[in-house]
């Protein structure tokens, strides 16, 4: 909504599309570290092929994404960058109030 108040509406379709690769990518993750570790063997090269697929294949995604819908498009990156930011607060702010409590 703050990107169609500013006229440039796509990129904030871009940017929504960017969380929700991220999204995604945080579930594919979990989903392959539960397949991974519930094996009878687990495997660090299972995990990390797997990450790097994933990645390769959503940075290549976002690249592409990026470059057709010029100059919108940079929204994507936005977006996942904005999810990173989210992901790492909900990790953080949990342990600094259980630090404050142990002090």
């Amino acid at each position: 909504m703050a990107t169609g108040a500013l006229d440039r509406l796509l990129l904030g379709v871009f940017i929504s599309a960017g969380l929700v690769l991220g999204w995604l990518n945080a579930r594919l993750t979990w989903m392959s570290i539960v397949r991974i570790t519930d094996a009878e063997t687990p495997s660090k090269q299972k995990l990390a092929l797997s990450s790097a697929a994933r990645l390769l294949i959503l940075t290549g995604l976002s690249i592409l994404v990026a470059i057709l819908t010029r100059p919108n498009g940079i929204g994507i990156f936005f977006g996942l960058a904005l999810f990173q930011i989210v992901m790492v607060v909900q990790t953080v702010v949990p342990e600094v109030k259980g630090l404050r409590q142990q002090s």
